[in-house]
């Protein structure tokens, strides 16, 4: 009796551990392939994504285009979601898994290429969000878009309370040009070498492609330096 009871207290344990565990999906890296010919899609959420990407209002499902820009600001209680680059992770709970991700945000106006994300490399400065999970499922330098509620702003930073993570991972993303004004940080800017004059987007990026533009994953994530 005894030991059904310890079973079945391990299992509840067990189970309230993975109910509090944010959702966080990884796109698949595949091998990239130039066909000689590019098209243009409408972004499409997974089949567990959907289910917060219907929460979102029509306002905030394309975040900023060559046409017009978007604020990541004053947006306290409402429901949003961004596109970022992981700059910072960090553990919010000596021990636990409860992160805090330092994101570069970015611009994206609804519409990618159909072989790969594309976002801008534009965007309107830096956000924090929150979420349950393992540090080592969120590679520095990813491309990751967020759901959740803006719960504060501080300083300038919006925090988000995650309730769903997609996760791009290198080789699977891509960056353009277009976007409205750029309000990213200079910290992150000055970073990337094609931003002082070259071209930014390439449809079939390599591991050289992110270096210029992103920086050395080294540097970033969990090893990030806090200084300006």
């Amino acid at each position: 009796m005894r030991f059904s009871f310890l079973v079945l207290l391990i299992l509840l344990l067990s189970g309230i551990k993975s109910f509090a565990q944010t959702s966080i999906e990884t796109q698949p890296v595949k091998e990239l392939k130039p066909t000689g010919s590019l098209s243009s899609c409408g972004y499409t959420p997974t089949v567990k994504e959907k289910l917060v990407y219907e929460k979102l209002d029509a306002t905030e499902q394309a975040t900023g285009s060559f046409m017009a820009a978007y604020s990541i600001h004053k947006k306290e209680g409402k429901f949003v979601s961004w596109f970022g680059i992981v700059r910072g992770i960090s553990q919010t709970r000596l021990g636990e898994n409860k992160l805090a991700l330092l994101l570069e945000q970015k611009y994206f106006d609804g519409i990618t290429d159909c072989h790969i994300m594309m976002v801008s490399q534009s965007g309107d400065g830096d956000f924090l969000a929150n979420l349950d999970g393992d540090a080592q499922s969120i590679p520095a330098l990813s491309l990751v878009r967020v759901y959740g509620k803006v719960v504060e702003e501080k300083n300038n930073t919006p925090l988000i309370a995650v309730d769903y993570i997609r996760v791009w991972p290198w080789l699977t993303f891509t960056l353009t040009d277009l976007g409205a004004g750029d309000h990213s940080n200079p910290r992150w800017t000055k970073i990337c070498k094609p931003c002082k004059g070259g071209r930014i987007y390439n449809p079939y990026p390599n591991q050289d492609y992110y270096l210029k533009i992103l920086g050395n994953p080294k540097d970033f994530g969990l090893n990030l330096v806090n200084t300006r």
